[in-house]
């Protein structure tokens, strides 16, 4: 099996997950769900959208890594600052 074109068969998949993360937020940006739900729902799509993308974009996937650790750090405290925003709203 050639290792490039699973590669991009890989950076395809995790780019059309990413689209429809971004069109799920876009929509539920547009339903009545309450504020605390729809700040929950939406931090737990930036902190799948910014694991996936350090991941698989930023070759930021070994361990050892303090960019890697800093970016990850990034993705949990923007979420929770989200959730907090949320309660504050709701």
């Amino acid at each position: 099996m050639d290792t490039h074109a699973t590669q991009e068969q890989q950076a395809t998949q995790v780019w059309l997950g990413l689209v429809l993360l971004t069109l799920g937020s876009a929509w539920l940006g547009e339903t009545l769900a309450s504020v605390g739900v729809t700040a929950a729902l939406v931090a737990l799509i930036v902190g799948i959208k910014g694991f996936l993308v350090i991941r698989h974009y930023m070759g930021l996937a070994e361990p050892g890594s303090r960019l890697r650790q800093v970016m990850r750090l990034y993705f949990v405290v923007v979420p929770v600052l989200i959730l907090l925003a949320g309660v504050a709203a709701g």
